[in-house]
Order: C-alpha cells, then sequence, then structure tokens
C-alpha cells in the first residue's frame, strides 16, 4: 500500500506540473539525427527551467568533484535516458532533498535549469522530491565503437544517445594507464576487440589511489576486463574541434569493474628519482615500487637516454628490496644542460611485462634537466611531449624569477613569476599562498614548492618557502604574437606560452579588435576573442577577464568583460564594468597566458594593459591610474643631503599614495603614507649611508613619479 501511494502521489504531482514545463530526461537530451551528423549536440531545452523525472543512479557524496555533489539520474534505458544532476557551487542550496542525502534507486522529481558544460547537458537542481526508494537501476550494454573510433575520437551519431547513461561495456583490454597529480589519481583507457578506445575517468571515489585515501589498485597495460559499467561523460573532441577524452566512462562502485581471469603483469608505481636536478657531476638514483598480484617480479629494468631526439635507450638492471626497486643513471652519460629521459620495465614470473610510462600508447617517457646552477622556470615548463606535462610532476623543486602578476587587489589577484630571460616555457603560475600577498610586480624571489597539473595546466603548489632577492626589477619584455596565433590549442605552437607575459598585437601595427562578445554562446564563462581579423569571430584569442571561481582565475581590476553582470557576479569586481561588443578595439592587450579547458585564454591584469581602447559602451575608455593622476608634480630638496630629505607633492587630486623611498637594490629604507592632494614630507636618512637612492610616489601599487636622491656624508 505505501508503495501505491507514492506511485500515486508522484503520478499526481507530475499531472499538476503538465503546465510548468514538466519534461522527461528522454525529451531534454534528445539531439536530432541531422544535428549530431553536423557535430551539434546541444539540447532544445537549453537555459530554460523545467521539472523531470527519474531514479538516481548512485549515493550522493560519492563523486571526487563538487564535494560529492554530481550524481546521475535515469528514466528508464535506452537512447536519452540519463542526465548529470550538477551543483556548481558547493554547497548550493537546494529546495527539499540536499543532494547529498540521496541514495541510489531513489525516484526522485527535480525542478532545475537544464545548462551545460563543455558538451555535457546537465541540470543545475533547484528543488528536489523523492517519492519512492529502493528502485533497480538498469543498465545496457553496449559497444566502445558505438561511442569512440580508434583514435578515441567521438562518435556523435551512434555515442551522443547514450550521453549520462548507466551503461556495461565487454571484453576490454587496457592499453595506458595515467598516473597524475602528482601520482594521486589515475585513469586509464581500455580497447575493445575492433581497437575502439574509451578512458575510464576517476570521477568517483571507487576509483581513488591509496595516495588519496582510497583502496583502487590500478590496472596494467595488457589487463583485461570482462565488464565495466559506469555512466557515459562527454569530454568532446573529433569533428567538435576541441582535444578532449572523447565519450568517457565514470564507473562509481567496485562492483562496476569484472576483471578477466588470468595472469597479471606487474604493477609498477611510486616512480622518484634523486636528485630531482642533477648536475653534470651527480648520479641520479631512480626508485619505484613494483609488485606482481599473482606471483613474483623476476626482473625490473631502468631505461634512459640523453637528447630530445635521441632513441637509442640504455639499459640498467634495478635492484629490488621487498617491493622497491632502484637503479643508477651515471653522470658519466650526461653534461649541464642536457635533457635526460627515462622509463622502466618489469617482467613476472609468468613472462609478463609491464612499461611505465606506457611505451605502446603515445609514450611520454618521464625527464630531468641537467643544471649545474639549479633548476629553473624553463624546466619545469618544457616538454616536447603533447601531453604537456612537466618533468617534474609531483616534485619539489625552488627556482627563482620575476613577479609579473600580484594577488593585489587592483592587479590580475594571482601571482605568476617568469624567468629574466627566455622566450618561451618560462612563466609559471604560483597557487596562493600567504606568503604571496605582499609580492609586488618587479619584485626577484626564490620560491619552493611542487610542481602541479592541474588538469592540463603547469603550476607550483604547497609552497614551502618564498625568499625576496631584490625589488623594482624591470618585468620580463612581454611576448608579442597575433591573436590569431591562439585562434585554436596546438601543442607546438601554443603551449610554450602557458604562464608568460604576452602582449596581443596585429601584424603592421594595426588595432586588434573584439571579434566574439561570447566565445562560448549559448553559455557564457566570461570569455571573448580578440583578434586581427575584425570579420572572422573564430580567429582570435580567448580572453577572461572579471570571473574568479575553483577554474576560472580572471581579474576583477579589469573593466572590459562580456557581460556586466559580471561586476559582482563570481567575485566583486574593484573597477566599473564595460561590456565590449564587436568591433571595439585596442592597439594592443597585454596579460598572462593561461590553459584551461583546451583553450589558451589571455588574463589582463589591469586596465594598464588594454592600450587606447576605444569602445561604443565607453567611448572615453576606462581611465588608468596614471591618466587620472597626469600632471603630478614630485620635488625633493635638499638634494644632494646629509641628514634630511624633504618631498614635496602635488597630484590632481585628493588620493591615498605611498612616498617610499628604496636603495638601487629595491630595498625599502623608508615610508609614509598620504591622505590629501598637496603637501610636504620629510625623511630623515642620518642613519643611512651615502650613496644614490629613490624616491617613488606610488598610487594603487603604481609609481606615478620618480626622483634620484644623492645622500652624502
Amino acid at each position: 500500500m505505501k508503495k501505491l501511494f507514492l506511485l500515486l502521489c508522484l503520478g499526481g504531482m507530475l499531472s499538476s506540473l503538465q503546465a510548468q514545463d514538466t519534461l522527461s530526461i528522454q525529451q531534454i537530451q534528445n539531439v536530432s539525427a541531422n544535428d549530431l551528423a553536423a557535430c551539434i549536440d546541444t539540447s532544445f531545452y537549453l537555459g530554460d527551467t523545467v521539472y523531470t523525472y527519474g531514479v538516481v543512479v548512485q549515493d550522493g557524496g560519492l563523486a571526487q568533484a563538487t564535494g560529492g555533489r554530481n550524481l546521475w539520474l535515469q528514466n528508464g534505458t535506452g537512447p536519452f535516458s540519463g542526465i548529470d544532476l550538477y551543483t556548481i557551487n558547493v554547497p548550493t542550496p537546494v529546495a527539499g532533498t540536499d543532494v547529498l542525502d540521496l541514495l541510489e534507486g531513489d525516484s526522485v522529481v527535480v525542478r532545475g535549469i537544464i545548462d551545460r558544460f563543455g558538451n555535457e547537458t546537465e541540470i543545475l537542481p533547484l528543488e528536489i522530491t523523492v517519492v519512492d526508494a529502493g528502485k533497480q537501476i538498469q543498465t545496457q550494454t553496449i559497444s566502445v565503437g558505438d561511442l569512440n573510433d580508434n583514435l578515441q575520437d567521438n562518435l556523435p551519431a551512434t555515442g551522443e544517445q547514450w550521453e549520462g547513461s548507466y551503461v556495461t561495456l565487454t571484453d576490454l583490454t587496457v592499453t595506458a594507464v595515467s598516473f597524475f597529480s602528482g601520482g594521486n589519481r589515475v585513469s586509464f583507457i581500455c580497447a575493445d576487440a575492433q581497437g575502439n578506445l574509451i578512458n575510464i575517468s576517476d570521477r568517483f571515489l571507487v576509483q581513488r589511489l591509496p595516495a588519496n585515501g582510497g583502496t583502487f589498485v590500478p590496472p596494467n597495460t595488457g589487463d583485461q576486463f570482462d565488464t565495466i559499467r559506469g555512466v557515459v561523460a562527454h569530454s568532446a573532441n573529433g569533428c567538435f574541434g576541441a582535444n578532449g577524452r572523447g565519450y568517457e566512462l565514470y564507473p562509481h562502485k567496485a562492483e562496476d569493474y569484472v576483471a578477466a581471469q588470468g595472469a597479471s603483469s606487474p604493477l609498477i608505481s611510486n616512480i622518484s628519482r634523486n636528485p630531482v636536478t642533477p648536475t653534470a657531476m651527480q648520479d641520479v638514483s631512480v626508485s619505484a615500487t613494483i609488485e606482481d598480484n599473482d606471483g613474483t617480479v623476476a626482473t625490473a629494468t631502468l631505461h634512459y637516454a640523453v637528447g630530445v631526439s635521441n632513441t637509442n635507450f640504455l639499459t640498467v638492471p634495478m635492484t629490488g628490496s621487498g617491493s622497491t626497486y632502484t637503479g643508477t643513471i651515471p653522470n658519466t652519460a650526461f653534461s649541464d644542460g642536457d635533457f635526460v629521459k627515462y622509463y622502466i620495465t618489469a617482467e613476472d614470473n609468468d613472462n609478463l611485462t609491464s612499461t611505465s610510462p606506457d611505451i605502446n600508447n603515445n609514450f611520454n617517457p618521464l625527464f630531468f634537466a641537467v643544471r649545474d646552477n639549479g633548476t629553473t622556470i624553463f624546466d619545469l615548463q618544457f616538454t616536447p611531449y603533447e601531453n604537456g606535462n612537466s618533468g617534474y610532476t609531483g616534485l619539489e623543486v625552488t627556482v627563482e624569477g620575476i613577479v609579473t602578476a600580484t594577488a593585489d587587489a587592483n592587479d590580475l589577484g594571482f601571482v605568476y613569476m617568469q624567468q629574466e630571460t627566455g622566450n618561451a616555457w618560462t612563466g609559471i603560475s604560483l597557487v596562493q599562498n600567504a606568503q604571496l600577498a605582499s609580492l609586488s610586480r618587479g619584485d626577484k624571489i626564490s620560491v619552493r614548492g611542487t610542481v602541479e597539473e592541474n588538469f592540463g595546466f603547469t603550476r607550483l603548489s604547497d609552497i614551502v618557502t618564498v625568499t625576496t632577492l631584490s625589488t623594482g626589477n624591470p618585468l620580463p619584455a612581454a611576448t608579442d604574437a597575433d591573436p590569431a596565433l591562439f585562434s585554436d590549442y596546438d601543442f607546438a605552437t601554443t603551449e610554450p606560452y602557458e604562464g608568460m607575459l604576452v602582449r596581443l598585437v596585429a601584424p603592421n601595427n594595426a588595432d586588434i579588435y573584439v571579434v566574439d562578445e561570447n566565445a562560448d554562446d549559448p553559455s557564457n564563462f566570461a570569455e571573448y576573442r580578440v583578434g586581427s581579423d575584425q570579420f572572422d569571430p573564430m580567429s582570435g584569442c580567448r580572453v577572461l577577464a572579471g570571473r574568479v571561481t575553483g577554474n576560472a582565475f580572471g581579474s576583477l581590476a579589469f573593466s572590459y568583460v562580456n557581460d556586466t553582470s559580471w561586476a559582482t557576479n563570481s567575485g566583486v569586481m574593484t573597477v566599473p564594468a564595460c561590456q565590449v561588443i564587436v568591433g571595439d578595439t585596442m592597439a594592443s592587450l597585454t596579460g598572462i597566458m593561461y590553459y584551461s579547458f583546451g583553450q589558451m585564454k589571455l588574463l589582463p591584469r589591469n586596465n594598464e594593459d588594454a592600450a587606447s581602447f576605444s569602445g561604443a559602451n565607453c567611448v572615453d575608455g576606462i581611465n588608468s591610474i596614471e591618466d587620472e593622476l597626469v600632471g603630478t608634480t614630485l620635488k625633493v630638496f635638499p638634494n644632494p643631503t646629509a641628514a634630511a630629505l624633504n618631498v614635496q607633492y602635488d597630484f590632481p587630486k585628493v588620493v591615498k599614495a605611498e612616498a617610499i623611498m628604496t636603495d638601487l637594490m629595491g630595498r625599502r629604507v623608508g615610508q609614509q603614507d598620504i591622505f590629501d592632494q598637496n603637501g610636504t614630507i620629510q625623511f630623515q636618512t642620518e642613519q643611512l649611508s651615502a650613496g644614490t637612492y629613490l624616491l617613488n610616489l606610488q598610487v594603487e601599487g603604481v609609481v606615478i613619479a620618480r626622483q634620484k636622491v644623492m645622500l652624502i656624508k
């Protein structure tokens, strides 16, 4: 009776909602054959608020991301029967039942907004009502060839219908195993009998490694599975014009993996080296954990080669102590500045062999640089391999550079540093840390931290120490580039710019144009395009501004945004917001080049980065601090002086400023605050040594005027 009552309630609820856009999951997800043939997979109901209903596929709280607030709903089986129930903000207030309280088999009615993330259709819940429980989750058996081809590219005509559905794949062979996030996470690629490929992702906790708090034992290349079940997700590539992973699978419980019976090859994990960056006089010890689940490890071998293009790998036997095996690359093999690559193989008592990294699928060996003078940013960023991963991922390093963007509210809001010399591969992001908060542009710093790959973006995290070596240094010159270079991501031509200070300029000193107001229409992620061809909306570089989230790091001090709603949405902007439109011009646009979601994007730091902006929505442009304070005067007297220095200032308006006295190395020797328009202050200089000093008037971190001062004793 109870179940009947609940079913009657559900039927009555749905009947009463017919006038309120109640749609089945199939209606929301369905895309016409003609659209799919044209590589269009957008839901007809994108942006609409609707009611829908289905059965919860997995318990709340099992997802790695979004605080566990991500799961899927399914309505029966068959084409277009599943959808992602995704809560962007953590936690997001949702009326009724909290997402984390949902259980597998719960029958629910959801009121939500149809949205899209990448190429994944999803519903953002506004209200969830549980109307029944204990439903049996059904799965549909499909083939990998329905989803992807043998290049792992999407097959939308047959694959899109399974997006969001809980499916079963059979007779799979592991072709590659990929450890990432400092070795704490893993995904692996499987092939069917026809060679079609699919990525098995760690979206859920079931695939979490022991190093990340889980118990998952990753497979080896060559291992076989009778079945793997999971939800189909869409990471676009192929004809969609992106470079994602194709349709991929998200298992969510241990029973989703059914390994084939038979012998398995050795498992190689936890590869490390010492030292991280050797000098030309140091041997390199390489260690790894090697285990065989169904037998013993017979041999382990370290392979190495010196030189980017050298394919002649030499071998060194590794010796074992328990499950730890160690081999040595001798210093006689390399010299200062050499590029050294290496990998490990292991064979077990069944004559089965494993390789790490995998040499059978897009071989990307581990590598390091030999440096007598220490690790450089170039070493952390440079890679000849198209996966873009650093050879120092997960390792603690110390590097030096000049600060090019700061955490200051009138700057990018995030810290970047760049080598003093070098035209490519020389900039890097520093993950927020209290020690970074007081840095200024031009500071030369030494930073110790851990190299991290954050979804393809190389950065320094877990900062241990930050040492300021000098201040007031000139910034590395921004690298000039035509915005057309960044129209699409291309490893060879665009990856070298990651993390670097770049100035977008048109050929022949012509203006650059806003060519597309929203690069992600119909979604809006605060990105627009600027290009040198005003009539080509697809040729140009993406610009991200006004938006700060867990995966968007735009400046809140840059006025030119693609929607004035960003003034208070996803961060509060510190400057007036000006909505760009197609046809707006600039002489140039400077910023930090950033990579995310398969695209390079420019991050302007503040309004000074947009040179000679002209636009219909802000005809006079947005004035920079220098523009607003043109005419400021600064006098210092007596000069030279022995005991005291008078500083006379006159601004065009009342300001909050700093008078800062430094030596020629940029070290501060005196500072006073100013809170008016004009006046005179005095620095006592008796305690300072004789020599040349600089007196700077600084407003909002920008030097407005400067005078040299000579102290005599």
